[in-house]
Order: C-alpha cells, then structure tokens, then sequence
C-alpha cells in the first residue's frame, strides 16, 4: 500500500488559520480553551489510536482516529489529521500493516506537533498602547 495519499504532499504540523478561524467564529477564549484542551488531550488520543492498532480492533481504532483527525483539523494540526487519514485508508482496507505502520508514524509525530502547540502565538489581538 502506498504510505502517504496520492498526490498529497506532508502538511505542516500547526497552520494558525484554523484556530483564528475559530477566534473569529466564536471568541478568543472558546479558541483558546478549545487549543488548550487539544494539547492536554492529545497524548491520549495518540495512545488509544495506536493501542486499538495494536489490538486490531478495527471499529474503536477507526472511532479514535476520526476522533483525532476531526479535532486536529479545527486545531489547525494538519499533518497530524493527514496521518489519520492514511491510517483510516490501511484501516477500510484492512491492511493491517498499513495501519501499524501510520499508527507509527502519529505516534512519532507527536512530540512535534505538541513543540509547535507549545509555542503557538496567543491569539488576543494585540494591545496597542498609545501616550
């Protein structure tokens, strides 16, 4: 199986439009919040995606990787959401050394994509001070 979807190039690990998108839908705060809980949250999600891999348990890893993907997408974590894609592909396909291979590489991912979450810029407009 191809390792990464046609045509598509790797995606950068954050792009900040998605959660200014966010700020300008709802509010800075509900970006914000929504930004930390995908950080604090992240490290689990990775998990149970690879666990379930593991296990073979094609139905919940497949919940939890759709589950990663929906929330990197509106984190704006777009490799991170272009990695689950590839592992729903290995997993409808049920290609299961696909599947471990790109619960891999999520996991090996992560620690990238929580550096560049760690050092995103706030996304409060910032206060012009005048004298």
């Amino acid at each position: 199986m191809q390792k990464q979807l046609p045509n598509e190039r790797p995606k950068p690990a954050l792009e900040a439009q998605h959660l200014q998108q966010l700020s300008e839908e709802a509010s800075v705060e509900v970006a914000e919040s929504f930004a930390a809980d995908y950080a604090d949250l992240l490290p689990r999600r990775v998990e149970r995606v690879v666990r379930t891999v593991s296990v073979r348990d094609r139905d919940i890893a497949m919940d939890a990787s759709l589950s990663l993907k929906t929330t990197s997408w509106l984190a704006g974590a777009l490799r991170m959401n272009q990695l689950c894609r590839e592992l729903e592909l290995a997993l409808a396909l049920a290609d299961w050394a696909a599947a471990a291979s790109s619960a891999q590489d999520i996991a090996m991912h992560l620690p990238r994509l929580q550096d560049a979450l760690s050092s995103r810029p706030s996304l409060a407009p910032a206060v012009v001070l005048r004298h």
